[in-house]
């Protein structure tokens, strides 16, 4: 994947390289262009830079992402998982936690895999609803105001905060969340306590 982002990086380098030679040439009485002229190619090499870099920021965060799924879905050795690396841990018993780790070691493919990991989140989902608390999932932490939401409301926001596709969407999100809670929390003129 960084092989993948370095050549990206290197073949717009080049390309800016040739555009802001090129505009120096013209730059240099190499056509008589006019000031307009010029403008406009500046313009254009601008938005081209700008464009570059998007689209250098937008390979890196699909790499990031399917680093972390693969790193999520391909489980070397399941017997040897931590608990606190299992999704749901705190509502299962000893003998869950252990039939888990035995169901991933025994799937033949990711397909399958997968198909065993959401069933088995979904299922967990659904004690923590039953029993009104949270579901923290792995690599998670704190909740920005999180006394000023339902058990329900905390639930279903880190499940979409774990979903969301790239970091900048996961920044997005927790900024819109931000915003709301302030406004939860001004509403009754108190102050949000940032978490630990």
């Amino acid at each position: 994947m960084r092989y993948r982002t370095v050549i990206s990086v290197l073949v717009a380098a080049v390309l800016a390289f040739t555009s802001m030679s090129s505009l120096a040439a013209q730059g240099m009485g190499g056509g008589g262009s006019s000031s307009g002229d010029r403008t406009q190619q500046m313009d254009r090499d601008r938005t081209f830079d700008h464009d570059r870099m998007a689209d250098r920021d937008r390979i890196q965060d699909q790499d990031r992402d399917q680093d972390r799924d693969r790193d999520h879905l391909n489980i070397q050795d399941p017997a040897k998982m931590k608990d606190q690396d299992i999704y749901g841990n705190e509502f299962m018993t000893n003998a869950e936690r252990n039939q888990y780790r035995n169901e991933l070691a025994k799937a033949t493919s990711a397909e399958e895999r997968n198909r065993y990991q959401a069933q088995h989140e979904k299922k967990m989902q659904e004690r923590a609803l039953q029993q009104g608390k949270d579901l923290v999932p792995p690599g998670q932490g704190p909740i920005y105001g999180s006394e000023y939401m339902t058990v329900q409301e905390r639930n279903q926001y880190r499940e979409q905060l774990r979903v969301l596709g790239s970091e900048q969407e996961r920044e997005k999100f927790q900024a819109m969340h931000r915003d709301r809670i302030n406004e939860r929390a001004n509403a009754l003129g108190r102050e949000v306590e940032e978490a630990e």
